[in-house]
């Protein structure tokens, strides 16, 4: 998403091959992060001899959290299993973690991970 947002200018779009080139992933395994990221509404696709792909929002729009579930789904998914003498409090401990990394990831925006200031450097 970085690259996209670095690369796609007004109607310009970006080929899998130079975008997959840039990250040292292979075009096989960006078309299927792509294709997720298309079905969230984060990016679109273009056919065709001069098609690729550009961001479907501006980057001032899109958070990290947005990108996160569109690939990954619910990354730290409770299990309602609350067994045992612990387990009720462990859930309730994930639970809390679970909200507070939600609402760091929709804190961040597309654009603060573009320009590295005052952020880790995240990669996507």
């Amino acid at each position: 998403m970085i690259q996209l947002g670095k690369s796609c200018v007004g109607d310009q779009v970006s080929r899998v091959d130079a975008l997959a080139e840039k990250e040292s992933i292979s075009s096989t395994f960006l078309v299927q992060i792509l294709n997720d990221l298309r079905r969230a509404g984060l990016v679109q696709s273009r056919r065709g001899k001069m098609g690729g792909y550009c961001l479907a929002k501006t980057p001032t729009e899109i958070t990290m959290g947005a990108i996160v579930r569109a690939v990954e789904g619910n990354i730290l998914g409770i299990d309602s299993d609350r067994k045992g003498e612990s387990g009720e409090r462990v859930a309730d401990i994930w639970v809390e973690v679970a909200e507070h990394l939600e609402a760091k990831m929709a804190s961040i925006t597309l654009q603060e991970m573009m320009s590295n200031e005052g952020l880790l450097e995240y990669y996507i």
